[in-house]
């Protein structure tokens, strides 16, 4: 295989991995209303589908996290891709709730770990790497995007919901098959005792890092998993509708991504980090504060979302030595899960006891502390690599 034919088919391997493992998981905060309608769920009830999912995230970054950085990357990548479309299968032929909060955990945490391996490997493979990072976060809001807008339109039924498994299934079978076709840098080899669990916690940037991911989570996967409800039963809109606004938040973030990724490089990682986490911060905060008004500006709050996430992965490798990034991006990440899965096992709780409008409030709340702690980092933490 030419060099040129196998760069391209890396490329469509990544674009489409990033593009389903993105549309599962958004699949899971479509189809909730349908989820407590058809097993006759309460708040808390419906809550657990969502804490288990990040409980997965928990178990597939901090086992999967350290050995990706001792397992040959297509052996690795591989294994995770048959579990997450295990998962998969089990959706598309079951219909038990008690099922559906086990397979929850090998394809959320399977997705999670696809898509941060993606992000470590792409500025090992292509040039310039913010560039393609961003592309394969496109795709991935592309995955995104149409999930909840096709979803949203079949989210009547569970027939809709195993339908849209099988479709991915078929699409994860045959990037498996890319998989196998492609060659992939394994993990470098050196003489120190890279990747120790103590070398990345004694990092002074980790503390921050977790806080930051953390905080991010919150924000914007707070938003996916709960907004179809805010808006369907709080503030009275059909479920149809909540989903427009939504979709309209990842239609927002994947476009910016693409728009973005040229400018990256010149901008500098940590500045563009920056502005973007200040305007999210702002528009989350006018989305809860206008009520109805404000779904508006939640929707257009995913342009300034856009590149957060992909380039705090990047900015995370940029603080440790290469044979040390995937423990340290996993172990961060792991860590940061905690704030997703208590976040989701409280918030049904905190909805019944306060109220849609007061328990939204938690999510620009975590959208400012983001932005204060990247300055934090910004202007604190000694950097072991330049970045601007």
């Amino acid at each position: 295989m030419t060099k040129d034919r196998s760069k391209i088919i890396t490329m469509l391997f990544c674009g489409i991995v990033m593009t389903i493992t993105a549309a599962s998981d958004a699949l899971r905060g479509v189809f909730l209303p349908q989820f407590r309608s058809s097993f006759a769920l309460t708040e808390p009830q419906a809550g657990r589908i969502i804490m288990v999912s990040y409980i997965g995230n928990l178990l597939f970054l901090s086992i999967g996290g350290h050995l990706s950085d001792k397992l040959p990357r297509k052996r690795f990548i591989g294994g995770v891709l048959l579990l997450w479309s295990a998962a998969l299968a089990t959706y598309i032929f079951t219909e038990n709730y008690y099922i559906l909060l086990a397979a929850m955990i090998f394809s959320m945490g399977g997705s999670t770990m696809i898509s941060t391996s993606v992000n470590i490997i792409t500025p090992l493979l292509f040039v310039p790497p913010a560039l393609y990072v961003n592309i394969f976060n496109f795709m991935q809001g592309v995955g995104i995007f149409t999930s909840q807008n096709i979803g949203g339109r079949f989210a009547g039924s569970l027939k809709g919901w195993h339908i849209a498994n099988a479709v991915l299934l078929a699409a994860a079978l045959i990037s498996f098959i890319l998989l196998m076709t492609i060659r992939l840098p394994d993990p470098e080899k050196t003489d120190k005792k890279g990747g120790s669990l103590s070398a990345v916690i004694k990092n002074p940037a980790c503390p921050l890092l977790v806080l930051i991911f953390g905080c991010y989570f919150i924000a914007e996967h707070g938003l996916m998993n709960w907004l179809t409800s805010y808006g369907s039963e709080y503030l009275g809109l059909s479920v149809k509708s909540s989903a427009i606004y939504l979709s309209l938040f990842y239609g927002g973030l994947t476009a910016a991504r693409l728009i973005l990724a040229p400018f990256i490089d010149k901008i500098g990682i940590f500045r563009t980090l920056l502005i973007c986490a200040s305007a999210g911060a702002v528009l989350h905060t006018l989305g809860v504060a206008l009520g109805r008004n404000g779904l508006l500006f939640f929707g257009i709050s995913g342009l300034a979302f856009s590149v957060i996430y992909p380039l705090l992965v990047m900015l995370t490798g940029r603080f440790y030595e290469p044979s040390e990034a995937g423990t340290a991006t996993g172990t961060i990440l792991s860590a940061a899960t905690f704030f997703d899965i208590g976040f989701n096992a409280f918030f049904g709780e905190l909805v019944e006891k306060a109220g849609y409008g007061k328990a939204m409030t938690v999510l620009p709340l975590c959208a400012v502390l983001m932005c204060l702690l990247l300055f934090v980092l910004k202007f604190t933490v000694k950097k072991s690599k330049e970045i601007k």
